[in-house]
Order: C-alpha cells, then sequence, then structure tokens
C-alpha cells in the first residue's frame, strides 16, 4: 500500500513539473524555443544512440531493436543537424 502511494506521489510530482515547465515554454519568444527545441532533438537522439550500443553491447548479440534504437538515434542528429527537425510557422 505505502509503495502504491509513494508511487502516486512520484507521478503527480513529475506531472506537476512538466506541467509548470510547459506553461513556462508559452511565455517565451519563438528564438528561444527553437534553441530549446533543438537542445531537446540532439539529447534525445544522443540517448537513443547511448542506449541502442549500451543494449547492444550488454547483450552481445546482434538484436534487430537494438541496431533499429541506434540507427533512429543516428537519424534524429543527423536531421536535427541538417535542419529537417524545424517546426514552419504557418502564420
Amino acid at each position: 500500500m505505502t509503495k502504491g502511494l509513494l508511487i502516486l506521489v512520484i507521478v503527480f510530482t513529475v506531472i506537476a513539473i512538466l506541467n509548470f515547465f510547459s506553461i513556462r515554454m508559452m511565455k517565451i519568444d519563438e528564438s528561444k524555443k527553437s534553441n530549446y527545441r533543438k537542445i531537446f532533438w540532439y539529447f534525445y537522439g544522443i540517448l537513443m544512440c547511448v542506449t541502442g550500443l549500451v543494449n547492444l553491447i550488454e547483450k552481445s548479440e546482434w538484436n534487430i531493436i537494438f541496431i533499429i534504437q541506434l540507427s533512429l538515434g543516428i537519424l534524429i542528429i543527423l536531421f536535427n543537424f541538417l535542419g529537417k527537425l524545424e517546426i514552419k510557422n504557418p502564420t
């Protein structure tokens, strides 16, 4: 029972923190938002590459899921570098 309540409190805390930052992001100008998005995609791509590589090394076998994860991370980094992940405003 106490583990369930602890998990519930942790989940609500994480959601409250995410909500706070998402509301703060709405008030920031577009150039900073674009910079933050670029940093996020680099971080996300590096995280995908590292987890895929660690899983490949840890399992000591060539599993297709981890190869796809590693290649997806490389693609995200590459597309972000080339500017293909930028959001174009219709207005």
